[in-house]
């Protein structure tokens, strides 16, 4: 009867011991599978993803809206070129935001669940350094931008203020950190389009607008901006000051817009100040022509117009000649009857080789300039490959 009593009560030892080994060992594994879940959870919440945005033009807003019909699950973000500035400070509605094509298209991009994000796009440095300047006007300026966002329900704007006098960096940094300050109590973002630059200070000679791309401190954009878009093209005219008319001493004719080299150079620079999770680069759909003029060494470039890229295609195949690749970007020369001239574009290979070089220097992501219905109708597959927010 003991012997029984106590093989039992050992019985009932083991089963207890399992059971708490079990217990023991199911919590040990739940915990794992805790911190496994827990750890994939900050893996994934700290995964960069690509970003992609892009600027609808109101000089082609019924445009630019049809060519993204169906396409806007490519997108994070749109920039609707939708206000302007009055000499002021105040506000215009230059796409008329309440009128159609914009409706129906905002209406899509919430559905999408893409951000409307609406440009102010000013470029009167003049108007610009009298409101900057101004305690009054720029506190009436900044209460207009907060009020249009709330008005209107956008989550941010993306503030594109070109042109601006190089010695008004100061005043514009202030702006900026007003606006700040009103737009996180709102709490709605700020994007600051900028133009690029490759050094701390303008080329000898170069002062007022002409040094417009200095005209904004990195530092500051760095600190009052959620995000900062570099407008990476027009390299020819940033190298250049700006200048219709310029001179190359090479005597292979080339008129780059936005070579891959010169773009990687001004994203570096930039990096040097503002975060690579705020970055975006600017990438352009479009190109320019110029006239050509031999010099002794070299030629001198003068603008003709800019060109889209079934302009481009159509002005090759009238003159009969092939593009060639250089820098990421195609181009070709062509005779006309003023001589000859260099005309460089973008197709969706040159926007692909951007999209890489943002992932590898691991940015936000990129911005087209611009959705209007022109670029190449190729790029909306290659957009289709990069990861979404």
């Amino acid at each position: 009867m003991i012997k029984k009593i106590i093989f039992t009560l050992i019985v009932l030892m083991l089963l207890a011991a399992g059971a708490g080994f079990y217990f023991f060992s199911k919590g040990k594994k739940t915990s794992v599978i805790s911190q496994n879940t827990k750890n994939s959870q900050q893996e994934i919440s700290v995964e960069k993803k690509f970003f992609i945005s892009g600027w609808l033009p109101y000089w082609r807003k019924t445009e630019g809206a049809e060519s993204l019909a169906g396409k806007l699950a490519s997108f994070n973000e749109i920039h609707p070129f939708a206000f302007g500035v009055n000499p002021d400070g105040g506000l215009k509605d230059t796409l008329k935001i309440g009128a159609e094509p914009w409706t129906k298209l905002s209406a899509e991009a919430k559905k999408e669940n893409v951000s409307v994000v609406p440009t102010i796009l000013w470029g009167d440095a003049k108007a610009m350094h009298h409101v900057f300047a101004d305690d009054t006007l720029l506190d009436k300026h900044v209460e207009a931008i907060v009020n249009l966002l709330e008005k209107n329900n956008f989550s941010g704007v993306d503030i594109d203020y070109e042109g601006k006098d190089v010695a008004d960096r100061d005043l514009f940094s202030n702006f900026l950190q007003k606006l700040r300050g009103k737009l996180s109590s709102a709490e709605k973002s700020i994007n600051c389009t900028i133009e690029a630059r490759t050094q701390d200070t303008p080329p000898d000679g170069w002062t007022g607008t002409r040094a417009m791309a200095f005209a904004n401190d990195f530092s500051a954009l760095n600190q009052s901006c959620d995000s900062v878009t570099v407008m990476a093209y027009d390299q020819v005219f940033q190298m250049n000051g700006i200048k219709t008319s310029f001179e190359n001493t090479s005597e292979v004719p080339s008129a780059p817009n936005a070579d891959n080299q010169w773009v990687e150079k001004v994203i570096n620079y930039a990096l040097r100040f503002i975060a690579p999770e705020k970055l975006v680069l600017g990438v352009p759909t479009y190109g320019w022509e110029f006239q050509l003029a031999k010099l002794p060494a070299g030629y001198r470039y003068t603008r003709v117009q800019s060109v889209s890229y079934p302009k481009a295609l159509a002005e090759a195949q009238t003159a009969g000649v092939t593009s060639t690749r250089d820098g990421g970007e195609l181009s070709f020369v062509y005779k006309t009857l003023d001589g000859e001239h260099i005309v460089t574009f973008a197709d969706a290979e040159t926007i692909k080789e951007k999209i890489t070089l943002a992932k590898k220097l691991n940015l936000k992501g990129i911005c087209f300039f611009k959705l209007d219905g022109l670029a190449d109708p190729r790029v909306y597959s290659i957009l289709g490959e990069a990861p979404m927010l």
